[in-house]
């Protein structure tokens, strides 16, 4: 068997790689962080290199060449894509920007209630998109949550 630096073989090192991605793509799995399998992609190109007997320091560099590459170039693009999350999907609070509600009591920019999605709720007008006082049984959209308290807006 062909012997890389520091007497090392090429069997040793392809074991090393291959352990090498296998544990990073597990950590990859349990934080979903995008270091880890790339880490784990640089360490598979670190085994190609040395299946065909490069010496250690050129796995090395392979390695980490592709792991950089990946961390500055395809970790943004990932967030990016996999950070959306479509407004059928978003729950809770998140979901609640842009629903209709119906006020059930008078709405200023200090207190009123709302009937939200089956709910009440505490609202106040939004101080961007509304400043008159909003009567009770008019139809509001929510424009974001602040805490416990919806504000809103009139729709008609």
């Amino acid at each position: 068997m062909p012997k890389c630096a520091l007497g090392i073989t090429v069997e040793y090192m392809i074991w090393f790689w291959g352990l090498t991605a296998g544990i990073a793509l597990g950590l990859e799995f349990a934080t979903t962080t995008f270091y880890f399998g790339l880490l784990a992609v640089g360490a598979l190109g670190g085994l190609a290199t040395a299946a065909v007997g490069a010496p250690g320091i050129i796995q090395v560099l392979v390695a980490a060449a592709i792991t950089l590459l990946g961390v500055v170039v395809i970790r943004p693009l990932a967030l990016k894509r996999f950070a959306r999350v479509p407004i059928g999907a978003r729950t809770g609070v998140d979901a609640l920007p842009g629903a209709e509600a119906l006020t059930l009591r008078s709405v200023t920019m200090h207190e009123g209630q709302v009937k939200l999605r089956g709910e009440t709720w505490s609202a106040r007008l939004d101080p961007d998109l509304a400043l008159e006082p909003i009567e009770p049984n008019s139809r509001v959209c929510v424009s974001r949550i602040d805490g416990a308290t919806a504000l809103i807006f009139p729709l008609d």
